[in-house]
């Protein structure tokens, strides 16, 4: 339930943050708006807040959101746009608009859906120990001869 709650709360800003940048600005239709919002919310959704924030950081989980959404947005633009547009500037202010949700959105989720505490994360705290031994070279005189 946790899981609907946050891609339905994803889906309504992802499509009203289209709206604005994309309707508004650049004049897309609104089913390009629609298919880019089901698109990037279920691809960001799997692979950034499922997959990649729980093993790293909000930071490296927002850059990683915003190259989902700056390659997608400028992938799915670029092959219906039959007019004149900047696809790449339209791309990089969605993307821009997608990574400032995406870093107050991680917040939600670690604490609501992952249910973890965001100091609780810490990358790289593997104690690795080594065998110690009170000899430092071998012993020849011990060694019996085969």
């Amino acid at each position: 339930m946790n899981h609907l709650k946050a891609l339905a709360i994803k889906s309504v800003v992802s499509f009203l943050l289209l709206f604005v940048v994309l309707g508004l600005l650049f004049q897309y239709s609104l089913s390009v708006i629609l298919g880019l919002t089901l698109i990037l919310g279920l691809v960001s959704y799997i692979l950034g807040d499922l997959m990649l924030l729980p093993r790293t950081s909000n930071f490296t989980a927002t850059i990683s959101d915003f190259a989902i959404a700056m390659l997608l947005t400028w992938f799915y633009l670029a092959t219906i746009t039959t007019y004149a547009t900047n696809v790449f500037i339209a791309s990089l202010i969605t993307a821009i608009g997608v990574a400032l949700f995406e870093s107050v959105f991680h917040r939600y989720m670690r604490k609501n859906v992952l249910h973890e505490k965001e100091s609780h994360v810490n990358i790289g705290n593997l104690r690795y120990t080594t065998e110690v031994s009170e000899e430092i070279s071998p012993d020849y005189h011990k060694i019996k001869e085969d």
